[in-house]
């Protein structure tokens, strides 16, 4: 399609047909808002006792933003961000944005950068402002679009200007970017000055207790010796294949009390270890690894056919590990539990608690919450009566991963949201509109062969009449989400009031 549409255009008719594109995009995207903030200004009621539910208004309305998009929450509350900003605050913006003069990237910077300003005279100044300069925003790069956003902010309002030297005075670590290469997690922070001399000092003395003949560079082992104290060890073990390593013969064997998960199927496995070396390596190349359980599903025949290099392993169900990452953890020991299917006819468990056995099947087969668009780890997730217990059954075909978030949203706004599991592992979300959304078990789109149909659900043993009115035992919030945000604006407004400290 794409190569036959324009094949009998001029060059001058395919640029045409591209800024028509980019306008009609972004016109699209505005129009999209413009229903997100109608739909927020239908749901959320701040008001109501429900404000103050860990699970309140807002979350209801953002995971139908969700589920419309396949997005996640975080995404999807996002964007009711800048719907709000744009309906309540930035009408010319807005109106530029509904014509496809301003792209989807430059609205988000304005909507971000002039979050702070809380006096509507200044909102009114900034939004003309603003609308009179951004049509020429769109080339700008991150930074210089920031600034410019920025100094009109600070024209009119200094104290809501986003002020960079917040993060001087702030503390954080952070694991993960969206960046991130198979095999390696980027890792960053800011610490107090005192426990940063300490920790450079401690993984210094940790990388100098490897021997010579360590074959990692010394970026790589200052990464690993930080690895390692994160286990509790006081030494890197040296990564050498001497069998005499005098480094290694002084020091005990590495510890570590975290076990991560890796999801791998059987025929990956075999082909992994026929090729291995008989005598295991004493060392892998990241030996201060948390301890690995790796998990393997069943294989088909076509799995089982691969060439040993091929195979799919991922960590905690997540995120993809190269095979050869994989060699190392089982050439080091890494214990390897298969997950057994249950059968399309086994009996329910008697309790509440899914055994460990169940327990495994189950995240092994979502690996993420279930609801539409959440990448939440199934393992970080609860495992959910999708019918409640007792008259829901232990049971495969009743029990799916939901995150925290969307385990209350199930429970304590049914009625709204709803949800049916299929013997198949397919979970059919139906929203307070009547739209329906279906996700599908998580293992398909890495071990499409592997069946994990469960069979239909047992008729549930007979048991006493018992309410389903669990409204109290809402977890609540000590102040809304409003009074929280108003709080938050109001405190980082008097910050940038603050003289600096010098």
């Amino acid at each position: 399609m794409f190569e036959l549409e324009f094949a009998g255009a001029d060059d001058a008719a395919v640029v045409a047909a591209i800024e028509d594109g980019a306008r009609a995009e972004a016109a699209a995207g505005a129009r999209r808002l413009a229903a997100i903030g109608e739909l927020k200004r239908r749901r959320v009621l701040d008001d109501d006792e429900r404000a103050r539910w860990a699970c309140d208004w807002w979350d209801c309305a953002a995971a139908e933003v969700a589920a419309a998009m396949n997005i996640s929450s975080r995404k999807a509350s996002g964007q009711m961000r800048i719907a709000v900003a744009l309906g309540d605050h930035l009408p010319a913006v807005a109106e530029l944005f509904g014509r496809g003069e301003l792209s989807a990237r430059v609205v988000g910077a304005i909507t971000w950068r002039t979050q702070l300003i809380t006096d509507a005279a200044v909102w009114a100044l900034i939004d003309r402002a603003i609308a009179k300069r951004a049509t020429r925003w769109g080339p700008l790069g991150e930074d210089k679009l920031t600034s410019a956003v920025d100094a009109l902010v600070l024209e009119f309002d200094a104290a809501a200007v986003m002020a960079s030297k917040a993060v001087a005075r702030t503390r954080d670590f952070v694991i993960g970017d969206i960046e991130d290469e198979a095999g390696t997690t980027a890792v960053w922070g800011r610490l107090s000055a005192a426990d940063a001399a300490v920790l450079k000092k401690k993984v210094a003395a940790m990388v100098a207790t490897v021997c010579e003949n360590d074959p990692r560079s010394a970026n790589e082992r200052r990464a690993d010796a930080l690895g390692a104290l994160s286990n509790g060890n006081d030494h890197l073990p040296c990564a050498c294949e001497s069998p005499n390593c005098p480094a290694r013969q002084s020091k005990p064997t590495p510890k570590s009390s975290v076990v991560v998960n890796v999801y791998t199927d059987q025929a990956t496995l075999d082909g992994l270890q026929n090729t291995a070396p008989t005598t295991p390596a004493p060392h892998t190349s990241t030996p201060a690894a948390p301890a690995p359980e790796t998990r393997a599903v069943p294989s088909s025949a076509a799995a089982a056919s691969r060439p040993p290099s091929a195979g799919t392993a991922l960590l905690s169900g997540t995120e993809a590990m190269p095979t050869p990452l994989l060699t190392e953890l089982v050439r080091a020991g890494a214990k390897l539990r298969p997950i057994c299917t249950p059968e399309q006819d086994c009996e329910p468990e008697s309790g509440y608690r899914p055994s460990a056995k169940l327990a495994r099947f189950v995240q092994a087969r979502d690996l993420t919450c279930r609801f539409p668009g959440c990448t939440s780890p199934a393992e970080s997730c609860d495992i959910d009566h999708v019918i409640p217990y007792p008259l829901g059954a232990t049971h495969p075909s009743n029990l799916a991963c939901l995150c925290r978030k969307h385990h209350l949203l199930k429970t304590f706004w049914a009625g709204d949201w709803e949800l049916k599991l299929l013997p198949d592992g397919a979970a059919v979300w139906t929203a307070p509109t009547g739209h329906t959304y279906t996700t599908y078990p998580g293992c398909r789109s890495f071990f499409p062969d592997w069946d994990t149909n469960t069979g239909d659900l047992p008729s549930p043993p007979p048991v006493e009449t018992f309410s389903t009115d669990r409204g109290l035992m809402m977890p609540q919030r000590k102040r809304t989400r409003a009074q929280v945000r108003a709080a938050r604006i109001k405190a980082e407004r008097e910050q940038n009031n603050s003289p600096p400290p010098f």
